[in-house]
């Protein structure tokens, strides 16, 4: 159900507004339009910046807090804690930096071994050079160890070590000449350990700066934001009048809602103004429905949220929903592991996560009541079990299913159709859902008089029932499917037939799907239980292939049905339910100017 909305005009004298916007804001109930070009400057400009800096910090602090509850500790500013936060992560960039040159430097050192840098200055001191050389094996001769005082330090197959020890100067076709570090491999390493230590108490320090500043900027980012909405409400959505003695501002506000506003009003002797809205103004849309079908609102929020003058179909797509997703995913088994692993995990889930596992339970529950129909327990087939022979005739073949899939799709549809019958009959041209009607009446018609009456001898009675419901039902669907002029009507009426005679048939057969995916979640479970008996017969590790391959195959079965039993449910939900109730959507959220109080914790 969409709450009725009141528009509020407010006159406040210009001393008084700035407290009038605070308390506003303390009673979190007037929805303010946003204007799409808004003026930052002066205060706003400032404060931007400033809350683009928090981010910033936030963003690069993220990495270095702790799961366990952070702690406001630290008594630096935000200026402050930036400083510190670029210095340390200007340090801990350079340190990695220079451990990354040194673990090349010791990689290119470790290939030669370990030689000590002053043997070969002694030996350079007598004339005697050492030359370090690389190149392709395929390029090396191994008749040049015969000829040449070489030696091979390391081999691949595709590339050779090699040391040239002589007077003078040497030159291999093919070869590079190596310069290799003077460090000896354990200073290198030592250094590199000094890095890593360096390393880990800059971490330490950002982690100690994060979650010890964690809360004082998220706390300092709120009221950034609380402060830039009320400077918004103030300089962009403000009407001075009476050379700016007076403020205009206006809003939306629930009824559930005026009560509270009123008596404030009228304790501060300001001057207001309501009206219902009109059809040119929009105003917020807040959705009020039962617990059950609140727990599809997310859901319903995926699409769009109802325009305001439409019905919120919530309510009404809710129960096929849950439904929907049984049927895709069929089986009683998997039914069972859902609704147990999101009742242990209510126990455990945060206040914002519940509602979410109890949408997880209905689903099991639906998912277990259609896999008992179906007659499908963790991919076994109950109809062949022996202990289950006596009621083996209860469960439906796949034919059935099909029909069955089709029949709850015209369902739907119908209803689909009976709705959109009410929701135009709240629109500013009611006349419109006599087109609707004419459809519901020809389909009523056609259902009663093709398929309940086929093998019955029509009367003459039934005869002229039978073409005053088809006259009727053309009638009213020709000239009262649209607006305007009668040939306007007529023609939109003709398009409104072709239109809906080819799509209705096609909506109708997208439910399909439904059976489609149970029989498909179904043949898997049951070749992932033909495998494991098959690999199960395995001599000695039988046993523990057999319980892998129910595990992993049902698990992933489980997941990848679950998220078709999901997605496909919402396709039908949006395009051909909504569609034919006539849906427009198209809806602004209903958010009252008011400060934050959810925390921004991440």
């Amino acid at each position: 159900m969409i709450v009725r909305m009141i528009k509020y005009t407010f006159a406040v004298h210009h001393r008084f507004y700035k407290q009038f916007l605070d308390d506003l804001q303390d009673l979190e109930v007037v929805h303010i339009d946003r204007s799409k070009e808004q003026k930052v400057a002066g205060e706003a400009a400032e404060l931007t910046n400033e809350a683009a800096r928090i981010n910033q910090l936030l963003e690069q602090l993220k990495n270095y807090t702790h799961d366990e509850p952070k702690q406001e500790t630290s008594a630096l500013s935000v200026s402050e804690i930036a400083d510190l936060t670029g210095s340390l992560t200007k340090r801990l960039s350079d340190c990695r930096s220079a451990l990354e040159q040194l673990q090349e430097t010791i990689e290119a050192r470790q290939i030669w071994g370990d030689y000590s840098d002053q043997v070969l200055t002694g030996l350079r001191d007598e004339g005697i050079r050492l030359r370090f050389f690389t190149m392709p094996a395929k390029k090396f001769s191994l008749s040049w160890l015969e000829i040449f005082p070489i030696e091979i330090i390391s081999r691949s197959d595709r590339e050779i070590h090699f040391v040239w020890i002589g007077t003078g100067d040497m030159t291999f076709e093919g070869a590079r000449e190596l310069h290799p570090p003077r460090e000896q491999i354990p200073e290198l390493t030592r250094r590199s350990e000094q890095l890593r230590k360096e390393i880990l108490a800059i971490r330490s320090e950002l982690e100690h700066l994060a979650n010890n500043t964690w809360i004082l900027l998220h706390k300092r980012l709120q009221a950034l934001r609380d402060r830039l909405e009320w400077l918004d409400v103030r300089d962009n959505q403000t009407s001075p009048i009476g050379e700016g003695q007076i403020y205009l501002l206006e809003g939306w506000v629930p009824v559930t809602a005026q009560d509270k506003l009123n008596r404030y009003l009228e304790e501060q002797g300001i001057l207001y103004f309501q009206s219902e809205a009109t059809e040119e103004e929009t105003p917020p849309v807040q959705l009020k429905n039962n617990r059950f079908a609140r727990l599809f609102e997310p859901i319903s929020k995926l699409f769009s949220l109802p325009s305001y003058g439409e019905m919120d179909l919530t309510v009404y797509f809710a129960p096929f929903f849950m439904l929907f997703f049984g049927f895709c995913l069929g089986d009683a088994g998997y039914g069972l592991v859902i609704l147990l692993g999101t009742t242990i995990g209510k126990r455990f889930a945060s206040a914002e996560l519940k509602s979410y596992l109890t949408l997880g339970q209905f689903f099991g529950l639906s998912t277990m009541i259609m896999g008992m129909i179906f007659g499908t327990f963790f991919g076994i087939v109950l109809a062949g079990v022996p202990a289950l022979e006596p009621v083996k005739d209860n469960f439906l073949e796949s034919e059935s299913i099909f029909w069955l899939s089709m029949i709850v799709g015209a369902v739907q549809i119908v209803f689909g159709i009976i709705l959109r019958i009410f929701n135009q009959l709240r629109q500013s041209n009611p006349w419109v859902a006599l087109g609707s009607a004419g459809w519901l009446l020809l389909f009523i018609t056609a259902g009663v008089f093709e398929a309940l009456l086929s093998d019955v001898t029509i009367t003459p009675v039934l005869k002229v029932i039978r073409i005053f419901g088809y006259s009727a039902s053309l009638f009213f669907i020709i000239f009262f499917s649209g607006t305007g002029s009668v040939f306007q009507r007529l023609g939109g009426g003709i398009w409104e037939i072709y239109g809906n005679v080819t799509g209705i048939f096609g909506d109708l057969l997208s439910y399909i799907r439904l059976f489609a995916l149970g029989v498909a979640s179904s043949i898997l479970g049951l070749v992932v239980n033909q495998m494991a008996v098959a690999f199960g017969k395995a001599p000695y590790i039988g046993p523990v292939i057999f319980i892998l391959i129910i595990v992993i195959g049902h698990t992933a079965n489980l997941a990848i049905s679950s998220l078709g039993a999901f997605v496909h449910p919402m396709r039908l939900t949006f395009v051909e339910f909504y569609k034919n109730a006539g849906f427009k959507g198209g809806g602004k959220t209903y958010r009252p100017f008011a400060k934050q109080k959810k925390s921004l914790i991440i």
